[in-house]
């Protein structure tokens, strides 16, 4: 409320800045106001997202507001439940607290709300929505292959009549014709699932 110039910095920040030196009664700017350092946190590493958790300056909201950021209202505020389980009686909180804060009444909500466990059943609808995606390319690519590989052996066949007429001839049966075009089929197919494997990877 007094918007004082005090300031909570992170591990990373006492090190660029005051070179791992105590900074607790020091003073650095933020564009044109001076802070004092009151405090450091203590020391977090990265989160799961890369990104450097000390490296973050803390001052008071006021201050923020009024002499830094020169607004009169809060872009964005993140709220932590107490576990998973909470989540959406949260929302449902926070929504009836800022309606009232706001005096909307009968009218719609002048704010968006994003809960996470709504994030995270977005991200794996995408997810889905990008398997069946893959997975019917996949389909239409085996159908098309199918295709191929049945013409090549139908053109096959009616090239090797003769050869077809003289196997049967010295007592081949019709299986084992079949097994020998099936078996080249297979071949033909395996060999080229092999290249487009290798040339995928």
């Amino acid at each position: 409320r007094a918007r004082r110039r005090v300031a909570v910095i992170g591990p990373t920040v006492v090190e660029n800045l005051f070179g791992g030196v105590d900074p607790v009664g020091l003073h650095f700017r933020i564009g044109r106001v001076v802070f004092e350092v009151t405090g450091v946190t203590k020391k977090k590493g990265v989160d799961a997202n890369g990104l450097d958790q000390d490296d973050l300056i803390i001052i008071p909201l006021q201050t923020a507001m009024r002499r830094v950021l020169n607004i009169t209202h809060i872009h964005s505020i993140y709220a932590q439940a107490e576990n998973i389980d909470s989540l959406d009686e949260a929302e449902s909180e926070i929504r009836e607290l800022l309606r009232q804060r706001h005096r909307l009444k009968d009218k719609p909500d002048d704010f968006t709300i994003q809960n996470q466990t709504t994030l995270l059943e977005t991200e794996r609808e995408t997810t889905r929505a990008l398997t069946l995606l893959i997975g019917s390319v996949a389909a239409i690519s085996l159908l098309v292959g199918g295709i191929g590989i049945l013409a090549v052996m139908l053109i096959s066949v009616g090239e090797r009549t003769r050869e077809i007429g003289l196997r049967r001839a010295i007592g081949a049966l019709r299986q084992d014709i079949r097994n020998q075009f099936i078996l080249e089929a297979v071949i033909l197919a395996g060999a080229g699932g092999v290249i487009g494997v290798v040339a995928g990877v």
